[in-house]
This record gives C-alpha cells, structure tokens and sequence, in this order.
C-alpha cells in the first residue's frame, strides 16, 4: 500500500509504501488465540503440559522423574518411552481441524 507524502501527489516519488501484513497478521492471529481459547478446554488432553496456559512444558518431565524415583525405591520393574513425532504438523487430521474451526465460528 502507498500513502502520500505531499499533500497533493503528482508522481510516483511522493508517496511512501507501508507494508499492512505485519498488524493485519497481528491483527488476526490475536483474534485466532482469542477465538481458540474459548474451546481450548474442550479440545486439549488434561495430560498435554506444554503450550496451554498455567502448565509448563517441564511438567511431563517432573512427572517421570517422579515415576522414576518411586519406582526405584519400591523395587518396582518400570518401562518408559518416548515418542518424537517426526512432522507431527503433517499427520494432523484436517477435517477434525475443519470441524473445530466450524464449531468456533
């Protein structure tokens, strides 16, 4: 987008560009969180600790390392695993991700 720079623009070299998708972005996707936030509750497990508000993405690990420690000093056989979901963005289901969205709207 132009906006002028003189008060009567002529040419080309009298108006300034300005670039709009830095706010509009910021804009939207403060909207977005807003509008999410009132679902969130719904659609988010009670076990995910990161990227939810009042939970910290270091829970899950103070968790097993609880788990951990009472199973040693109770002599019980524990198994952990960890599962690192390689492109985890890709595998999302997009048409659960269209009903929410529709949900919200």
């Amino acid at each position: 987008a132009l906006i002028p720079k003189v008060d009567s623009p002529q040419r080309l070299n009298d108006f300034r560009p300005i670039a709009l998708v830095g706010s509009l972005y910021k804009i939207l996707s403060k909207v977005l969180a807003n509008r999410l936030r009132l679902v969130i509750g719904s659609v988010i497990s009670e076990s995910q600790t990161a990227f939810v508000k009042d939970r910290q993405i270091l829970d899950g690990i103070l968790i097993a390392n609880e788990v951990v420690d009472e199973a040693r000093k109770s002599n019980k056989e524990l198994m952990l695993f960890k599962v690192d979901f390689e492109k985890a963005y890709d595998s999302v289901d997009r048409g659960y991700l269209d009903d929410v969205m529709g949900i919200m709207s």
